[in-house]
């Protein structure tokens, strides 16, 4: 246990801002303007596979297409059985370059994130949010601890009842960029740079 005084937390860097147009991101991937599109990627597809029956309620409501995204290292054998019972899933199986991800989530009305708290570690953070806050697209994300030092600049939901009624919310309104250019504003990557650089002085200058 170290002491207060020499514990420093400096804030984990993001991906500017850059914002792209939908109907020309979804002409350029081939998907369809006239459906919702959910978007997940990554690692995880067992915390996917759990979000399916509460997006099979959203469907019979909207027009919905459900794009994942997952890594080839990951086991997708999970997903593709559920693709058979789901049929708003658009399942693709490879890499996805950091240019081809903004592609894809100017192109979505929400990016979904299911994840349940660590167990193993206390302190975490998103690095996925890290990564794709700056698309400007609203992020739906679980709450657990790997969001519990973010605040409004994406959108938690407790349950799957809560994630329909936020994700409907989403679909029948415009989200508001500003708290998410305000947020990236504070967290640029120039601005947690300053901090190391600040904080190395001082223990240099401490040793001196």
């Amino acid at each position: 246990i170290f002491p207060a005084e020499k514990i420093h937390m400096i804030p984990y860097p993001y991906h500017p801002l850059e914002l792209g147009d939908k109907e020309k991101a979804r002409k350029n991937l081939k998907l369809r303007t006239d459906e919702k599109i959910v978007f997940s990627f990554g690692f995880r597809p067992a915390d996917i596979v759990s979000v399916l029956p509460a997006l099979k309620d959203i469907a019979n409501e909207y027009p919905l297409r459900y794009v994942i995204i997952a890594n080839p290292e990951s086991d997708v054998g999970e997903l593709r059985e559920a693709k058979e019972n789901y049929d708003f899933i658009d399942l693709q199986v490879r890499p996805l370059s950091i240019g081809e991800l903004y592609t894809y989530l100017h192109a979505s009305d929400a990016l979904l994130i299911h994840r349940e708290s660590s167990q193993k570690y206390k302190a975490v953070v998103s690095s996925s949010v890290c990564q794709v806050l700056g698309a400007g697209c609203p992020i739906l994300f679980h709450e657990s601890n790997y969001i519990e030092l973010l605040g409004d600049e994406i959108i938690k939901y407790r349950d799957f009842e809560d994630m329909k009624a936020k994700l409907i919310d989403l679909f029948n309104s415009r989200f508001d960029l500003n708290k998410i250019q305000s947020f990236l504003e504070e967290h640029k990557a120039e601005r947690t740079a300053e901090k190391y650089l600040l904080l190395f002085e001082s223990l240099i200058g401490e040793n001196r």
